[in-house]
């Protein structure tokens, strides 16, 4: 596969260069590089968690040497946290280099999951910025060169590290090669169908959006009174609605159409902002032949369309939407398949999830489930980037139909500043929040934690450790040899002794009930606590399989 051979031959040219220390930060988007620095024995590895630190590791191994290391990340903020030790290397002309992963081109400006504009992201402190073609789908998989390696880019990099950082920024599309066999990597091009905004010189007070035929509502994060007002709509168009977790609401998953059998909407009226299902997606990208109309209704007018669907983009507020949108009843038969399938579901996870008697282990299923369950509806909720988001998103079930106070980052959907960011979200609400993040989110923001300590407003913070980057779990390099180390990044780490450092109470729980009972006392109490949930990464991988079988065998029978 060229992603790989190309990758490769980078880090050969490095080491024939003498630059043989390379500074990882695990992430997907970046897996051809560090399958490639991992696979190379003569590869020296310095490994962390926090981007920011190991960009100043690479600068303080510089600064020793004269030599640059390389700083090796995945797409979104994790190279923004790279800033201040460019900035550093920049002032002083301390040696540097930057292979940052990035997604190709057609997704920026799509809202694709965790796509920033990296390009220049240094600005002046960068000697040289060298944005990399997307590896050819074709070409032969022996030598770099007849696969148009650019080589002479390297060594202009090579050139301009010896003065400062140098960047150089990959664009790789999905799959990555961990095998062989799949190369198929073509793309649409911008030239295809895709957003159409509708201009905004109407008045919005006299704007009528008309919908057709059965209607499915898909709502994307938005505040508690939008999530109001498309409760309404979908009353009065007698529609079925898939609730994003970050919309406050779980009126239905949007896992529902890949685990059953529905009927496919005439069309989908896509409310709010960015919805975390990548079931979703893949979903809605195999409607784009069936003669599906999209429409986007976006306060922000930001475009969430990575599939480069034909969407019709409008921005406005969601306000008064009952008396905006107009169009015929969805039939009963067609609202009722979908609201059974939810409910089925719902019934599922009850039955699966909810007992915590004589449940020994912790799993992160049972824990966002109950979560869902037990937040206090005058609570804000505050959920974490990796697994925590898409747990919530997959078994979360309403306890009321009202919507709640529910935040997220899933702007670029970086583990970085999660506990700054729940300080805020608190203060803004003025009410006490619940935190929930995986450890390597609590242990990138650690210093947040005397934020915690001083706010105003009481936070649980839910930290879920299990010692690892479980989300790598989920995808193919799971397989490979190189998983454990250089993706899942175990550690030992307990976050106890910080929490006493910075005056917080903390309790560690390893059991279902006593998560139950500490969470509910904490929510009662006036004080911030760490709840620190040691869980067992193949106990969560069982969990799941067990309920998606469960979830299989029940939508069967619909």
């Amino acid at each position: 596969m060229i992603d790989q051979i190309w990758a490769n031959a980078a880090i050969e040219s490095c080491l024939r260069h003498g630059i043989d220390h390379f500074f990882l930060a695990p992430g997907s988007r970046c897996t051809p590089l560090t399958l490639a620095v991992a696979r190379n024995e003569r590869a020296h590895v310095v490994q962390h968690f926090d981007e920011r630190g190991l960009a100043f590791a690479a600068l303080g191994y510089a600064r020793a040497t004269g030599r640059p290391g390389v700083f090796i990340c995945t797409s979104g903020t994790a190279v923004a946290n790279a800033f201040p030790a460019v900035i550093e290397a920049s002032m002083e002309g301390v040696p540097m280099l930057l292979f940052t992963a990035d997604r190709p081109m057609e997704l920026r400006g799509t809202g694709a999951n965790q796509t920033i504009d990296q390009l220049e992201i240094f600005g002046s402190y960068a000697k040289a910025f060298l944005n990399l073609p997307v590896p050819p789908s074709d070409g032969s998989a022996g030598n770099p060169q007849d696969a148009h390696f650019p080589m002479p880019v390297l060594e202009q990099a090579f050139e301009a590290a010896k003065h400062g950082p140098a960047h150089l920024n990959w664009m790789f599309h999905e799959p990555f090669t961990i095998d062989a066999q799949n190369s198929d990597r073509s793309k649409g091009s911008l030239a295809e169908p895709g957003t159409r905004e509708v201009a905004s010189s109407f008045s919005i007070d006299s704007l009528k959006i008309e919908v057709g035929g059965n209607v499915l509502i898909a709502l994307g994060s938005c505040r508690p009174e939008e999530a109001r007002e498309a409760l309404e709509l979908s009353k009065r168009l007698n529609c079925p609605m898939l609730c994003d977790v970050t919309s406050g609401l779980r009126a239905g998953s949007f896992e529902l159409p890949s685990e059953f059998a529905l009927p496919v909407p005439d069309t989908i009226l896509h409310l709010g902002g960015r919805i975390v299902s990548k079931t979703w997606h893949q979903w809605t990208a195999s409607l784009a032949d069936k003669s599906v109309e999209f429409i986007h209704l976006t306060p922000t007018g930001h475009t969430v369309n990575p599939n480069g669907l034909d969407v019709t983009k409008i921005q406005l507020p969601l306000e008064n939407l009952s008396s905006k949108v107009v169009g015929s009843s969805s039939s009963d038969a067609f609202r009722q398949s979908w609201t059974d399938a939810a409910a089925m579901r719902d019934q599922l996870l009850q039955d699966q999830l909810a007992d915590v008697s004589g449940v020994s282990q912790l799993s992160e299923p049972a824990i966002a489930f109950h979560l869902s369950r037990r937040c206090p509806l005058d609570h804000g909720l505050f959920i974490g980037n990796s697994m925590p988001i898409r747990d919530m998103d997959w078994f979360s079930v309403a306890a009321t139909n009202l919507p709640r106070s529910i935040a997220a980052n899933r702007g670029a959907s970086g583990i970085d500043g999660l506990l700054a960011t729940a300080v805020g979200y608190a203060n803004g609400l003025r009410k006490p929040t619940t935190v929930l993040l995986g450890d390597l989110s609590a242990l990138h923001d650690l210093n947040s934690l005397a934020l915690i300590a001083n706010s105003k407003w009481p936070l649980t913070v839910v930290i879920v450790n299990n010692q690892a980057g479980h989300i790598f779990d989920q995808l193919p390099i799971q397989q490979s040899e190189y998983f454990e180390q250089f993706f899942a990044t175990p550690h030992d780490c307990r976050f106890e002794h910080a929490a006493k450092m910075f005056g917080l109470e903390y309790r560690q729980i390893t059991d279902m009930a006593d998560f139950v009972q500490s969470y509910g006392d904490a929510c009662s109490s006036h004080g911030s606590i760490v709840l620190e949930l040691m869980t067992n990464r193949e106990l969560n991988g069982q969990v799941r399989k067990q309920i998606r079988e469960k979830i299989k065998t029940c939508s069967d029978q619909v």
